[in-house]
């Protein structure tokens, strides 16, 4: 290769660096308004990856309030096949809501990890990529029984998910 090719190479490489920066930052912006504007307690992305060949999911992007017990180290690699109903209901659907966890959720790894993390209310919108592909969800807890307006919460929701659904970095661990 010649001189100029690589340092046109190592060019693109930094901007691409610089855009996926400002991605993130732009994402974690809209969680933390999402956090605050429906005073909720959790809000993250659960991730498939690899993408093209999904086999786990992760949590890379995370809002909480301080004293709220994080859920991104509880979901790291964690394997599809662990809570298959739950994946393939965050894929099909374009929103949940659930408000009692016990009786609503069917996954009973997903009912588990949400009840030991003391969700009690959760809303969960779809992020789909420029071919509808499912890539990640976002998820809104709550884990006192407060009034949740569902309808404000899909809004504020749809919101964040239009926002942010073409700039999401893929999950790389």
């Amino acid at each position: 290769m010649t001189d100029l090719k690589i340092e046109q190479i190592r060019t693109n490489n930094e901007v691409k660096q610089r855009r996926r920066a400002d991605n993130s930052a732009i994402v974690h912006g809209e969680l933390w308004e999402a956090l605050h504007e429906l005073h909720a307690d959790r809000v993250y992305i659960v991730q498939p990856h690899p993408l093209g060949n999904e086999s786990m999911i992760s949590i890379y992007f995370e809002s909480k309030r301080k004293g709220v017990e994080s859920m991104k180290p509880k979901i790291q690699d964690l394997k599809m096949s662990e809570v298959a109903v739950f994946c393939s209901d965050m894929a099909k659907n374009l929103y949940m809501f659930f408000d009692n966890i016990d009786e609503q959720v069917k996954d009973r790894f997903a009912k588990s990890l949400l009840s030991a993390c003391g969700t009690n209310k959760v809303a969960i919108k779809r992020l789909s990529d420029n071919n509808h592909d499912w890539v990640g969800s976002v998820f809104c807890e709550f884990t006192h029984d407060v009034e949740v307006n569902e309808d404000e919460v899909r809004s504020v929701l749809h919101e964040v998910a239009m926002n942010i659904q073409y700039l999401l970095p893929e999950y790389k661990n």
